[in-house]
């Protein structure tokens, strides 16, 4: 690959970084749970019929770990808010490596003519 193609990538990665809708990072987990009372269906010793879905969302922000419960209402929204980081994450990881490559070829380019002196 060369420069031009390169920088052309790096200006398509740019303009869809721009066109990311709202993120989140952290992963949504689907819980079941018992409440313990005695007689409920979800303490049932041969087939519990526990109490769910419920929806967990974990992620850690500034050195915090944080886990919110989240209303099914909202999943949707918050798998694709969750998909969109996904999505950033990979095009700025694709950004860095292609700007390393640039920088590469540029300081052998300079080489090359600093030799040529």
């Amino acid at each position: 690959m060369n420069q031009p193609q390169i920088e052309k990538k790096i200006e398509r990665i740019k303009q869809e970084l721009g066109a990311l809708g709202e993120m989140r990072s952290g992963s949504l987990s689907r819980q079941f749970a018992s409440c313990q009372k005695q007689g409920c269906a979800c303490m049932d010793p041969v087939n519990p019929k526990k109490h769910g879905p419920f929806y967990q969302l974990s992620y850690s922000f500034e050195g915090k770990s944080t886990t919110r419960f989240v209303r099914s209402g909202y999943v949707a929204k918050i798998k694709k808010e969750l998909a969109t980081y996904k999505r950033f994450r990979k095009l700025t990881q694709d950004w860095v490596s292609l700007a390393i490559a640039l920088s590469q070829m540029k300081l052998a380019e300079a080489r090359q003519k600093d030799k040529e002196k």
